[in-house]
């Protein structure tokens, strides 16, 4: 079963791509294509945000995502994932082969600012990554660590699978990143 990273990430222009997967995020593959096992839907982000605020969260494009996983990536998709209870999320997803190896998901605050939410999640399986944007925090989750990073107007959180990208790795796809976010 593969993990899926939560990935604050622009689409790139090829977009127009979406799929309805039951219960996890993953791209829809080309037409006539076996696509990848889905990964795991990442744990739901905590209340107070509103989710789906940007049509594309593709916000990396494949070097970009390459350089933050450490292998040659295929260009992201925006994929959309339709959970048991019905609700529905969508996600920009990156994969190298037929693994989903990040995700990028970009969220709203209900209250407060982004860096706010950032900065209150406590200690415990966090560090701060200083130097980028409003705030940002890279924590230890079940599905592979995630980046919280904060600009002024949005929460972007990019998901990485199976690997530990260096700090400096995650600085620069976090610059990219909060560069594609619309003002």
């Amino acid at each position: 079963m593969a993990a899926v990273l939560a990935v604050a990430v622009l689409a790139p222009a090829a977009a127009g791509c979406t799929t309805v997967v039951p219960g996890s995020a993953a791209a829809a593959p080309p037409a006539g294509v076996a696509g990848p096992t889905p990964p795991e839907e990442p744990p739901a982000p905590r209340s107070g945000l509103d989710a789906d605020v940007l049509p594309d969260e593709c916000l990396l494009n494949a070097a970009e995502f390459g350089d933050l996983v450490g292998v040659p990536v295929q260009p992201p998709e925006q994929g959309t994932v339709e959970r048991e209870d019905g609700s529905r999320s969508a996600s920009c997803v990156a994969t190298a082969g037929s693994e989903p190896v990040a995700m990028i998901n970009v969220y709203a605050v209900r209250s407060g600012t982004p860096s706010d939410y950032v900065r209150a999640g406590g200690s415990a399986g966090r560090r701060e990554l200083a130097g980028v944007g409003e705030a940002a925090v890279v924590i230890d989750t079940a599905t592979g660590p995630t980046l919280q990073l904060a600009s002024a107007r949005y929460l972007v959180t990019i998901l990485v699978s199976g690997r530990e990208p260096p700090d400096d790795a995650w600085r620069a796809a976090a610059e990219a990143a909060l560069s594609r976010l619309p003002a």
